[in-house]
């Protein structure tokens, strides 16, 4: 459908979430005028939903409803349940969602982007709720999968890059796509056998290895502590990361995706910082997030039909893709 400019709302696409999240137009708060909000009574085909485990059925103007809470970037928000066709390029869908009502100022006041789009294959609630699901649930098998391109960034350039629904830009690749099964699912998260530094596997997994989530909303790579302070100490980094610094490497499924010093660390006119930061483990094994600096290094497909995600070496030479189900990413600073 023909789409005017003000129903466009720039979102965070986030593959560790199912969900999608928008501004509502019953949020009064500061934080939400300085966003486009969803008006629910702009758009014929929106429908109220009163609860979640009924995703379908419209409610009355005096009927009672459900409340969604939850955490979005370290605070919490609340919304409703709105039902309408939501369109990502030229996909398609009908998906439930929550239009929050409330959001504080800090820290969503300062950011450039409206909402979220999750594009992880399940959510928390029912099945309407999953935003991929609504946009390729009812394609091909082949066709059931998205590419993910992001550009490097600079002191001076902030990385852009390309979404692709329905399929993968080949060009983006400049070596054959690796493949890993998921772990777990309803997510991305995939096994990681071991570690490296400098190319030398370290056992830092053990013997079931590392369960790592494959993530497009976190901007830097994150390892459980105790993880990390084994790898600063193999890397032996100064201050001001003047010394040569070996590569970290991630082993997927028999292979070493490795990223250099330049990679995994940022340097600018103010100095220099680490791309990594620590989480903390969940479930079996230690629980490892790969964020923007993996995803600058390797083009990534996440193949919902095959529960499986692919690597690929990104070519960062080859043009946009251009038309097709193809959204251009826009970096922003944090």
């Amino acid at each position: 459908p023909t789409r005017r400019s003000s129903d466009l709302f720039r979102v965070v696409f986030d593959t560790g979430s199912g969900q999608m999240l928008l501004p509502g137009g019953k949020c009064e708060d500061d934080a939400c005028k300085k966003h486009r909000r969803f008006l629910s009574e702009k758009s014929s085909s929106a429908a109220q939903i009163g609860w979640a485990d009924d995703p379908t059925k419209a409610i009355g103007a005096d009927d009672d409803r459900d409340t969604k809470s939850l955490s979005l970037l370290g605070s919490d928000v609340s919304g409703e349940f709105i039902r309408d066709q939501v369109c990502v390029s030229s996909v398609c869908g009908t998906v439930d969602f929550v239009a929050l009502t409330e959001e504080s100022d800090e820290p969503f006041g300062k950011l450039e982007f409206d909402g979220v789009v999750g594009l992880a294959p399940g959510s928390p609630d029912a099945q309407e709720f999953n935003v991929l699901r609504a946009l390729l649930g009812k394609s091909k098998p082949s066709m059931d999968l998205f590419g993910f391109y992001l550009a490097p960034s600079s002191q001076d350039k902030v990385a852009g890059g390309e979404l692709s629904f329905g399929s993968y830009n080949k060009n983006r690749m400049a070596s054959e796509l690796s493949w890993a099964n998921v772990v777990n699912n309803g997510t991305w998260q995939i096994n990681i056998q071991d570690i490296s530094i400098g190319g030398k596997a370290k056992n830092l997994c053990g013997k079931e290895g590392c369960r790592a989530s494959v993530d497009t909303g976190s901007s830097l790579m994150m390892y459980p502590g105790h993880i990390l302070w084994a790898m600063m100490s193999e890397l032996d980094l100064d201050d001001e990361c003047k010394k040569d610094a070996p590569t970290i490497g991630l082993m997927i499924n028999g292979q070493n995706f490795e990223l250099d010093k330049s990679e995994y660390l940022e340097q600018d006119d103010e100095g220099c910082r680490l791309l990594v930061s620590t989480t903390t483990g969940a479930g079996k094994g230690a629980n490892l997030v790969l964020g923007y600096p993996f995803m600058r290094k390797f083009y990534s497909v996440f193949d919902a039909a095959n529960n499986r995600v692919g690597f690929a070496r990104a070519n960062h030479e080859a043009e946009p893709a251009a038309g097709g189900a193809t959204v251009s990413l826009v970096g922003v600073r944090a």
